[in-house]
């Protein structure tokens, strides 16, 4: 859609499981800017905007609604958006018949992109009408997603238990039916005047196609779940958050030709990959650090521990765990839950990205942006957070590292729904604040000897170093500089995915714009070894903590 009148202002409310922020562009000399951003604790617009009103000394808000123009004063905004997902996600049962198949696949791709909670039935020549029936009921799905291609005994067996299991007490929203076109027919044959369907034929399509016509149904019910929670005051214009993300994502792929990873946790967990080729999303409903903390047990207690630099033992996890979930309002509170949270971020990152079959697709990477619950770290921990965890090897050796302090990429691809050439001028200026360049090394190096030489100039100011392997090392330089590195690795040392022994220059147009650390050299290797004992474990942990200036002590 483009944009059909000029807008001046924009005002996004950014719904969160315990959050709600305002974020206010307008025209700063005729060019679309940030001006404001303002959380509030809790699920209310209202309080938000009051703090909005007060910093900017502007009016809103009328009578507690929307002044939906803006005024010559600056009061009132021309676009009022919201984004967020529903406090109650959808619920769906993918019912996968004759067992896992391409359909099932697709169907499932779907779903993991989708702000849904999902679990999945398997129907097969064993399976049961009574008993399908009976799981049906247990769970109540909003939404009925059934998958399979020919096979018409499971299909018989899966009509006769939806058509026992629906009644007055469960009758799904919507069914969706991805299947041949001729199994569909049957489908709408049996089940047409029970349940309202629709459908996807897998063999006629594209599998990308099918999968993004599924997300966007699945989304739309998504959508409808949140305006249904709004009741109407701020539901006019309403879009899902992993749409706004993905759409943010775009505009970062296609301004610089980036290879990107965004990492949300504002409500469940978003992680998506982004480049020219295309784009994958995967949402977790159920693992965040927020209310949803208590399904990051599922990663296991050992895969946690690991990337803790003191001792503590798997009861003390799950309590931690489960204050979060008990607490209204989960907040970091202290170095402890830093590094507790840190330590759960790495371990889900790394199950997450497990799921990106190409490892071409996984690693190289030329931009991480974190979402705004990163900012309860110091930036340090946040950063390793991202190396830990995603693993990047970019292909150039360099992969940037970026806050979005603000929830601008979120606010920014809701108001590209409406506004695409507005949004795309505020998120190239204001989005990302940079946190880092990391130079990420591979190869074969030898603990504790020289594994990279260089140099980093800005102006008349050099920084010489040498980085030995296995350690992390910072360069940082002054805001409104730019920095020109020089680097040289040793034999046997790779710079990202280049030949081993190969050096290189970032100067001239390719030198380096400020970032609040600077320069990280990641000399640590691929992939990531972390001694098997605990206490040399931690000891190396402590040692990467102490190189990037953070406490690694007990706490």
């Amino acid at each position: 859609m483009g944009d059909a009148e000029p807008v001046r202002s924009a005002i996004v409310l950014s719904l969160n499981g315990a959050t709600t922020r305002a974020i206010v562009t307008d025209r700063v000399e005729g060019e679309p800017r940030l001006v404001a951003s303002a959380s509030v604790v809790g699920r209310s617009a209202v309080p938000a905007l009051e703090v909005i009103e007060r910093r900017l000394g502007r009016c809103v808000l009328e009578s507690g609604r929307p002044i939906s123009a803006r005024s010559v004063l600056g009061d009132g905004a021309d676009a009022w958006i919201s984004v967020g997902l529903p406090l109650s996600r959808p619920t769906v049962v993918l019912v996968a018949l004759g067992g896992q198949n391409f359909a099932a696949e697709l169907a499932a791709t779907a779903a993991r992109a989708s702000p849904v909670r999902v679990s999945q039935l398997v129907v097969d020549e064993t399976t049961s009408p009574t008993v399908l029936a009976q799981k049906l009921n247990e769970q109540r799905p909003d939404l009925l997603l059934l998958a399979g291609l020919a096979d018409d005994a499971v299909w018989r067996t899966a009509f006769a238990a939806v058509t026992s299991a629906i009644g007055d007490e469960w009758r799904p929203r919507l069914g969706i039916v991805v299947a041949p076109e001729a199994i569909q027919q049957h489908v709408a044959a049996a089940l047409g005047e029970q349940l309202e369907l629709m459908g996807v034929d897998p063999g006629e399509y594209a599998p990308a196609e099918v999968v993004r016509a599924l997300s966007a149904e699945l989304r739309a019910q998504a959508v409808e779940a949140l305006r249904s929670e709004l009741e109407g005051t701020f539901s006019e214009q309403l879009v899902d958050r992993l749409t706004a993300l993905e759409r943010a994502a775009a505009f970062l792929v296609r301004r610089a030709d980036q290879r990107l990873v965004l990492v949300d946790l504002e409500q469940g967990t978003t992680v998506l990959w982004a480049r020219a080729e295309g784009l994958a999303t995967i949402y977790r409903a159920e693992q965040d650090l927020g209310h949803q903390a208590l399904g990051l047990a599922e990663l296991g207690s050992e895969s946690v521990l690991r990337w803790l630099p003191w001792s503590i033992g798997d009861d003390e996890l799950l309590d931690w765990l489960a204050n979060r979930v008990l607490s209204p309002y989960p907040v970091i509170l202290n170095e402890r839950d830093q590094f507790l949270a840190a330590a759960f971020v790495r371990a889900l990152l790394r199950a997450v990205a497990g799921e990106i079959e190409q490892q071409d697709v996984r690693e190289d990477i030329t931009l991480v942006a974190l979402g705004p619950w990163f900012a309860t770290l110091p930036p340090a921990l946040a950063v390793l957070c991202a190396l830990d965890g995603i693993e990047p090897v970019p292909a150039s050796g360099l992969v940037s590292i970026a806050l979005d302090e603000a929830d601008l990429l979120a606010a920014g691809g809701a108001i590209a729904e409406f506004h695409p050439g507005y949004a795309a001028r505020v998120l190239e200026r204001d989005a990302l604040l940079p946190l880092a360049h990391a130079l990420v090394l591979t190869g074969d190096g030898v603990e504790g000897a020289i594994a990279v030489r260089g140099e980093l100039r800005t102006g008349e100011i050099v920084q010489r170093f040498s980085v030995p392997w296995g350690s992390v090392h910072v360069l940082p330089f002054s805001p409104g500089t730019f920095a020109e590195l020089s680097v040289e690795p040793e034999s046997g040392v790779r710079i990202g995915g280049l030949e081993a022994g190969v050096a290189l220059q970032f100067t001239g147009d390719a030198a380096l714009g400020w970032a609040r650390l600077g320069v990280v050299i990641d000399a640590r290797g691929r992939p990531l070894r972390l001694p098997s004992d605990p206490a040399a474990r931690m000891r190396r942990l402590r040692s990467w903590l102490a190189d990037l200036g953070l406490s690694g002590g007990a706490v």
